[in-house]
């Protein structure tokens, strides 16, 4: 077992974290600092939050913008677009 090697594009897919949250979410923090108003702080601090509240519930940035979409969307998804359906 001494000799095994670990792949370093074992965890290349995996998502960064800081402590419990997406290291996503702390992009509005960026932009505060470079921004310093309290404002931009107590935004930052609620996007850190939603963020954290979000991935308790189960979701990622990315499953949730697709659960918007598809309660925006609808249940119904054709397969042709509008445009292509011929209506004679």
């Amino acid at each position: 077992m001494k000799n095994m090697r670990r792949s370093i594009w074992r965890d290349a897919a995996l998502i960064p974290r800081v402590g419990p949250v997406d290291a996503r979410a702390f992009f509005p923090l960026l932009g505060a600092l470079f921004y310093p108003r309290k404002w931009s702080f107590a935004l930052a601090v609620l996007a850190i939050v939603g963020f954290f509240i979000m991935e308790k519930r189960g979701y990622t940035l990315p499953v949730l913008l697709r659960a918007i979409r598809h309660k925006l969307r609808g249940a119904v998804v054709h397969a042709r677009a509008w445009w292509h359906h011929r209506r004679y």
